[in-house]
This record gives C-alpha cells, sequence and structure tokens, in this order.
C-alpha cells in the first residue's frame, strides 16, 4: 500500500519559464504525488536565447534557478546546470572548435561557480548521442573529463548526456574513474534499466521512466533513480515523459506489489547519496 510519508523525486525534468508551461507542469507532478525534482538547465536555443561568449551562460543558468525558486513554492526542488552536449556542435559548425571548445568550457567553468555559491547541486555534461566526425567526438569527451573534474573539485554529482550504446556504461566508468570521482557522483542521465551492470561501474543511473524500464529495473535491484526528462514544450506537452510518470509509476509498482522499502531508497537515500542533499517530506 502507498504511503504518504515516502518522497518521490523525478532525477531530471526541464522547466521552460519562457516558452513552456512552466509551473502548470511542476503542479501536475505535485497533484499526482510528486515531492521533490531535479531541474535541470535546457540549451540555450531552447529557452529562445542565443551564445555568443561564455558569459552568456548565466542567463541561462539564471532562468534555471529561478524556475527551482517558483518549483519550491510547491514541491522541494534542486538545479543542475551546465552545457548541453549539442550545444557544442552547433557552436563549432558556426565558430569552429577552438573557439566553441573555449566557449563550453568557461561554461562548465561558470556552472561549477554556482554550485560553489549554493545556488545548484550538480554540473550537466555529456558527449553527442548521434554520430559526428571524430575531432568532435575526442574534444567532446574532453570537455565531458573537465566538467567531471570541475565536479571532482566541488564534490558534487555530474549528470551525464550521452548515447546508450553497448559499451557506454564502460567507457563513461572509465572517463569518471581517472578523474577520481565515485561512483555515487556519476549520474548517467537517460539511462535503460541496468542497474545490475552498473553496480559494478563507476556510474549512477538514473533509469528513465518508459514502458517496462521501472519494472525491469526493479527486477535487478534499487540502485537508481528514475527520471521523465520532462521537456516542457507547450507544442509537445507530454514529451519525452508527462510530469505525472514517476508519481504515477511508482505508486503502480507498489500498488501490483513491489515493496514500498525499496522506492524509499530510489527517490530518498539514492539522491540524498549521489547530490549531498536531504530529502524529507
Amino acid at each position: 500500500m502507498y504511503s504518504s510519508s515516502l518522497p518521490i523525486m523525478d532525477d531530471h525534468m526541464h522547466i521552460n519559464l519562457r516558452t513552456g508551461r512552466g509551473m502548470e507542469a511542476i503542479k501536475e507532478f505535485k497533484n499526482a504525488g510528486g515531492t521533490h525534482v531535479i531541474i535541470v538547465s535546457l540549451p540555450a536555443g531552447e529557452t529562445g536565447m542565443a551564445i555568443n561568449s561564455a558569459e552568456d551562460y548565466r542567463a541561462v543558468f539564471d532562468l534555471t534557478i529561478e524556475a527551482v525558486r517558483q518549483a519550491n513554492e510547491f514541491v522541494k526542488a534542486y538545479a543542475v546546470i551546465g552545457v548541453h552536449p549539442a550545444e557544442f556542435v552547433g557552436l563549432a559548425e558556426t565558430r569552429g572548435i577552438d573557439e566553441a571548445y573555449a566557449i563550453v568550457e568557461e561554461g562548465l567553468d561558470i556552472a561549477a561557480g554556482y554550485v560553489a555559491e549554493g545556488k545548484a547541486i550538480g554540473v550537466k555534461s555529456g558527449r553527442p548521442h548521434y554520430p559526428v566526425s571524430p575531432e568532435i567526438w575526442e574534444q567532446s569527451n574532453m570537455l565531458m573529463r573537465h566538467a567531471m573534474d570541475l565536479c571532482k573539485e566541488r564534490d558534487c554529482a555530474i549528470q551525464l548526456h550521452t548515447e546508450s550504446e553497448d559499451n557506454t556504461m564502460e567507457s563513461l566508468s572509465e572517463i569518471a574513474s581517472m578523474a577520481g570521482l565515485p561512483p555515487w557522483r556519476v549520474i548517467k542521465h537517460f539511462s535503460p534499466p541496468l542497474v545490475k551492470k552498473c553496480e559494478t561501474l563507476n556510474i549512477f543511473p538514473s533509469v528513465i521512466a518508459s514502458k517496462g524500464a521501472l519494472e525491469e529495473a526493479v527486477a535487478q535491484g534499487s540502485r537508481f533513480m528514475l527520471e521523465t526528462d520532462y521537456i516542457d514544450d507547450a507544442n509537445r506537452p507530454g514529451a519525452v515523459l508527462g510530469p505525472k510518470t514517476v508519481p504515477r509509476k511508482t505508486k503502480e509498482a507498489i500498488r501490483t506489489g513491489t515493496p514500498e522499502e525499496l522506492f524509499f531508497k530510489v527517490h530518498k537515500d539514492n539522491p540524498e547519496k549521489c547530490y549531498g542533499i536531504k530529502v524529507e517530506l
């Protein structure tokens, strides 16, 4: 039986205050039973902003911080900010690889500064999840490693936006190990339900709550978090998954026999460990 004392966290949600549903999505999440949410910065272009220098990222990050402030009127919200790997690809096409690298590198430095100031609890980085040139791939991995080094210095989590191929987890784990990040700080956003596999690697899966994924993850254990990757596009209100998905699927799993204690680990113990926060109702 579902208990009202259970926190329910969405580990990766976007809120677009400029062109999205904004707090309507947060209220929908709350009304479905959601209590905690990680709000992740969007690529600048999706908020209608342009990046001409690294300093322009401050406006993008500030928009995320403001979304967190507003969301905290309804649930407990936290910010994870950084540079989406697709932004490096786009900047490289228009500004050249060297200038693009410098802009993104400094943008990540700025994001880490927000963590140091207590405005955010983690940094977002990664590498393209689609084919790119070998040079773009190499530089993207270097930027991701730079972000990991920053997180090591700040003792904070990194959320990774990457591909999900057969060897992805091993590759990410190797890079994170070289950076010296502990396994609970390295969060694979939009992860398949590879709970058992990630237990042996330097990776913590944030499982996308798509059809069948929660059931598969639960069958393997409790070492994962759960997310929707809700993108808050007014033209696509349920993309990627809608705000109600994580609370709805959590309650449904409990009703059909998954022990509630498992979800205390998923929604409370694991986020506390990964982000260094206190998840309380």
